[in-house]
């Protein structure tokens, strides 16, 4: 109801101008009435012509308030569907890593666009329509007063009937309309993963099976839609029966009436006029109800994102953290993440511009680790700091920015090759662009491209190799001039030339810098002055590379046999 709040001025010129289109209609009922009573009845043919070009006026303004109400429903709409999707992404964009963790792309998509469509639906359609028929209603009975009581008292027995029909649809299709959401949120997201997994799809012949159960999740959909189909050609039609039998009551009560006296033909026009204008809307009516159901069912699901519970741990007026040195501490540092423990105990010091690597094997913690100083998690137990202040005392966005972080699973949105490098940068210079792409020897690639920086990468950065898509995240990285700097198996997806020179170009970068390297290559580990090895979330061995080798304990198995091999 906000959202409605905000554009309140339209929203009364909607109401004001259905109550003056509709008052017009109904009057044009009362104009036919007259002429016939008045022209015909009474032997003056020569006013019809007066009559027709009353009703043609009157006609012609309520038609412009028709479109006001038309018009200022769908901007109405459009406003506030752009306001939904606006303060939707922007909530999505701001939850925990915890809570993305916890929900699918595909019901976060469905939510973004299915969800506020129905909204936008049903403002732009169904609210100037439901305006439009219940000052109709209102108005109707009003009308058929002035005319004659009893056509009020047919009307009015009719209304208990249309209302109970309505909501006995409203009730019946309520819970399908959210099962209808669930199972598209559940659709996208199948269909969203093949989309980008369509190699690994076509590598193992899966097609196949793929394909069916994205048959048995599109099967369900269809079933629910039925039921709602079945239970509208159950009510829908009710409604117009129930209207017509109004009508038919209206015809004989005004046949008899006028055979008898009471009633003149002009009346029974007037009356017959009125059920007519009525008769449409209501046939509408169980259409508006599902638009209402449908609106109502995504507004909820929409508001349980906005409004979820949700642990955020952004801290927006903390300690400013533009002139951190750039020491890292972890003081006995617990976390659990889905039911798991992941960390158990840790406790280590990085001081201001060591480059410590971190190693360990699958599931041993160490991307766990690195991600508790960015504050992409809080620890359950224990405190992470930062130059002897605890990470939770900073802005979160102001050390964020002094981190440069580089991940496993390198994302790049679809753009040109500059702004995915000058993403999370503020306002850079285009030489420092290309100084931190040459740093990631990734300069040579992007001039030989005929658009150069202005190349467009595609989804994911779907155009580019795994290696280059590594090394924009290595620029990204460089070009924010992080005091810590995060490196999370950066060299995973290079080969072995591209790789030294990488780690020649990062060693006048890593200059100033506090350096946090997990990885799995020994030949990286040369650029650390000690590293630390963790074994089920605790650190079993730390110190530099020559010795934990000759100490034959843990680093020694995970290593030992790739020296012999390189040797």
């Amino acid at each position: 109801m906000n959202y409605l709040a905000r554009y309140w001025y339209v929203l009364v010129g909607i109401i004001v101008g259905a109550y003056i289109s509709t008052k017009l209609r109904l009057y044009v009922a009362v104009l036919l009435g007259d002429a016939v009573n008045t022209a015909v009845g009474g032997g003056k043919e020569s006013l019809l012509l007066n009559f027709a070009l009353m009703i043609i006026g009157v006609t012609a303004v309520s038609a412009v308030f028709q479109f006001v109400v038309s018009y200022g429903g769908q901007w109405i709409a459009q406003r506030v569907a752009y306001d939904l999707r606006r303060d939707l992404f922007s909530s999505v964009e701001s939850k925990s890593f915890r809570f993305h963790e916890s929900v699918s792309s595909g019901d976060l998509t469905s939510r973004s666009t299915m969800d506020v469509e129905a909204v936008r639906r049903v403002l732009g359609i169904g609210l100037p329509q439901l305006l439009t028929t219940s000052f109709l209603l209102v108005l109707a009975v009003y009308t058929l007063y002035t005319i004659n009581m009893k056509f009020v008292l047919i009307f009015l027995a009719t209304v208990p009937v249309l209302l109970t029909l309505t909501v006995i649809l409203a009730v019946k299709q309520e819970p399908l309309w959210d099962k209808i959401r669930l199972k598209y949120g559940a659709m996208t997201s199948w269909l969203q993963q093949n989309i980008l997994g369509y190699r690994v799809v076509r590598a193992y012949n899966a097609e196949e099976r793929q394909t069916q159960v994205f048959r048995s999740l599109t099967q369900d959909y269809l079933e629910n839609y039925v039921e709602v189909s079945r239970i509208r050609s159950i009510i829908s039609p009710l409604l117009s029966l129930v209207v017509s039998l109004a009508t038919a009551s209206l015809l004989v009560y005004g046949g008899f009436g006028y055979t008898a006296g009471g009633i003149t033909i002009g009346s029974l026009e007037s009356a017959i006029y009125v059920y007519t204008l009525i008769l449409s809307p209501i046939r509408f009516y169980g259409q508006l109800v599902v638009l209402f159901e449908n609106a109502m069912a995504g507004m909820r699901r929409l508001i349980e994102v906005m409004y979820a519970q949700d642990e955020s741990n952004e801290n927006t007026q903390g300690i400013d953290a533009d002139n951190i040195k750039g020491e890292v501490v972890f003081e006995d540092v617990w976390l659990s993440q889905r039911g798991k423990q992941i960390l158990r105990g840790v406790s280590l010091r990085v001081a201001p511009e060591e480059v410590v690597g971190i190693v360990g094997e699958s599931g041993s913690g160490k991307s766990s680790l690195v991600q508790l100083v960015p504050r992409f998690y809080d620890p359950d137990r224990g405190r992470v700091l930062i130059d002897g202040v605890d990470v939770k005392s900073y802005n979160t966005k102001s050390l964020r920015r002094r981190i440069g972080y580089v991940s496993q699973d390198i994302v790049l949105f679809s753009g040109t090759i500059y702004d995915n490098i000058a993403l999370g940068a503020f306002d850079p210079k285009p030489e420092e662009v290309r100084e931190a792409a040459r740093i990631a020897r990734l300069d040579e690639f992007i001039e030989s491209l005929p658009e150069g920086y202005s190349t467009m990468v595609g989804e994911r950065g779907i155009t580019l190799s795994g290696g280059q898509r590594q090394r924009v995240a290595i620029a990204r990285a460089i070009l924010s001039k992080p005091k810590i700097l995060i490196l999370d198996d950066p060299t995973s997806n290079l080969d072995a030339e591209t790789e030294m020179a990488i780690k020649d170009a990062l060693r006048l970068r890593f200059k100033g810098c506090t350096v946090l390297l997990v990885t799995h290559r020994l030949s990286m580990l040369n650029l650390t002055s000690r590293v630390v090895v963790l074994k089920e979330g605790k650190i079993v061995e730390d110190g530099d590379v020559r010795t934990l080798m000759q100490s034959n304990g843990e680093f020694s198995r995970l290593f030992g046999a790739k020296q012999r091999v390189a040797g």
